[in-house]
């Protein structure tokens, strides 16, 4: 009996700290030590950061036990921290495939995966309902310097560097006039379903922007200081090499990242560093933990007018999907 109280003991513990931080999440605050020593890997972690029982982000990582405080997503994508200071309001979208989930089983493919039609009907209903998509860098400036920007702004952006970027989603955003952003994981350039340095630099010239995702995909938070800074240097030096001009813009993988990853984004030369926070206001001092809003796994056009900031789509542009 009194090792089945001690065992429930164990599970009560290990299910406060699952929820701790997703009660947190709600209300913008972050948990303090010794809570802080935990990275929780968010919801869109890869297949071998996936619990068998397909619980993505429940497995508990240690961090060095005096590195710096831990901001990373949690189980459910997380909130971003009240802004301070003048806000500037403008959507950042980010995508991770555009095509469709070929393993109806692969529930994570699934959830990061947008069909190519249903792509298309995204950007013609921004078209047809005056969105002005703008380049990150433009909207950048603009949280900077809490400058004006056009009417419905947005900004797409794309992680990772996988190969349907350069075949399915260019011609559809080209069609539009519109512009995006390409996260590429300098280390995956050529593997199979990432795109090729040929590819990269075909877009970058095509006017796309290409920033920079690590090397080797890796959660920032839980690296020693040395490899995070080398992965982060490495992947920008890389595409710059490729590129022949800088790269200056960012984004963790996982949304794993801490105080020491922000601040050396900004050492290095980024102009920005984009989380997986959930929000679209904007201060300058938060340019370095930049939110954005997820679009993947079916989302109906509904709920996409309503992550915009959209009237609700037509009965016409409902039959187009």
């Amino acid at each position: 009996m009194h090792g089945w109280t001690a065992r429930a003991r164990q599970v009560g513990t290990l299910l406060l700290l699952l929820l701790i931080p997703a009660v947190l999440a709600g209300t913008g605050l972050r948990p303090a030590a010794p809570l802080a020593a935990a990275a929780v890997m968010p919801d869109d972690a890869p297949d071998d950061l996936v619990e068998p029982n397909g619980l993505i982000g429940s497995r508990l990582k240690a961090a060095p036990a005096q590195g710096p405080q831990l901001i990373v997503a949690e189980l459910s994508p997380r909130k971003a921290p009240v802004p301070s200071g003048p806000v500037t309001y403008v959507p950042i979208l980010y995508y991770h495939y555009i095509r469709i989930n070929p393993n109806p089983r692969d529930r994570l493919g699934f959830s990061l995966s947008t069909p190519p039609a249903m792509f298309s009907a995204q950007m013609q209903y921004l078209a047809d309902h005056g969105f002005h998509v703008i380049s990150l860098h433009q909207a950048v400036v603009a949280v900077k310097n809490h400058t004006g920007l056009p009417s419905r702004p947005i900004v797409l952006t794309f992680d990772d560097g996988y190969t349907d970027f350069f075949t399915a989603a260019i011609p559809i955003l080209q069609s539009h006039g519109f512009t995006a952003t390409s996260f590429v994981i300098s280390g995956r350039m050529g593997w199979a379903g990432f795109m090729t340095p040929s590819q990269v630099v075909a877009a970058d010239g095509m006017g796309f922007t290409i920033g920079a995702h690590t090397v080797d995909h890796v959660a920032l938070a839980a690296q020693t200081p040395a490899r995070a800074t080398w992965e982060m240097k490495q992947s920008k030096l890389a595409l710059e090499q490729l590129l022949g001009h800088p790269v200056v813009d960012f984004a963790y993988p996982y949304g794993s990242f801490n105080q020491y990853d922000m601040a050396q984004a900004k050492s290095l030369g980024f102009e920005t560093a984009c989380s997986t926070m959930y929000g679209t206001a904007h201060s300058a001092g938060q340019l370095y933990e930049l939110s954005r809003m997820r679009i993947g796994g079916g989302l109906p056009l509904t709920y996409f007018a309503g992550v915009v900031g959209g009237p609700a789509p037509t009965a016409a542009e409902m039959r187009s999907l």
